[in-house]
């Protein structure tokens, strides 16, 4: 059941009739996936606060055809954009309810990302972007500085396998000071949970190193 009537955050429009929507299946020369249909008979395309938009029966063939989105990812329809820069697909298929996200200079779904496991529950959750949830996720994040405090009995080899496991990258010099003279800052702009989980998996040598915070600079 579409549930989005309430929304402030949507732009709604009156709803398709059964021939519009007809008219673009036989347009396509295939069936549009049902709930994808089911949104339609809402409102024929909706525009959120947040750069969704979910293409009505004026817009979708045009923008197919446009982008050859059948040519290029054969199987799917383009329901939609996200930002301005993605296209949300679906399977041209009656019973799907995936949509993926995909560049719409490569409209290819071996390139696409998942973006909504049930498009009807995404609609009514708010039709949100789950990467703008990912950037205010990572904008949250506690970073902080990975420290080396003391020196590892197998000298660089050990330091080697530490800066493996972080992506450090040091000149030979660089190593050197590193483990020989402590405490020493490995590196800096940790996500500090991340990073305690990698010192937590490297065991034994993880008890050299520690993460401090960062603090915040006036």
């Amino acid at each position: 059941m579409i549930d989005i009537i309430n929304n402030s955050d949507f732009t709604l429009y009156e709803p398709a009739t059964k021939e519009a929507i007809i008219k673009v299946e036989e347009e396509f020369g295939f069936k549009l996936p049902n709930e994808y249909k089911k949104f339609l008979f809402v409102t024929n395309g909706l525009s959120t606060n947040e750069s969704i938009s979910i293409f009505g029966t004026g817009d979708i063939i045009e923008r197919n055809r446009t982008y050859e989105v059948q040519e290029y990812a054969d199987g799917y329809v383009a329901i939609g954009r996200s930002g301005g820069d993605d296209f949300l697909l679906m399977r041209s298929e009656e019973n799907t309810k995936v949509v993926l996200r995909v560049d719409c200079g490569g409209i290819n779904p071996i390139y696409s990302h998942p973006f909504a496991e049930d498009f009807i529950d995404w609609v009514n959750n708010g039709a949100i972007d789950p990467y703008d949830l990912d950037e205010d996720d990572e904008e949250e994040q506690e970073l902080g500085r990975l420290i080396l405090i003391e020196p590892p009995k197998n000298g660089s080899s050990d330091l080697r396998i530490i800066e493996k496991a972080f992506d450090i990258q040091y000149l030979a010099f660089e190593i050197l000071k590193g483990y020989k003279n402590v405490p020493f800052v490995l590196t800096e702009d940790v996500v500090i949970d991340e990073a305690l989980e990698k010192i937590k998996s490297l065991g034994e040598l993880g008890k050299l190193l520690k993460v401090e915070k960062i603090m915040n600079k006036l």
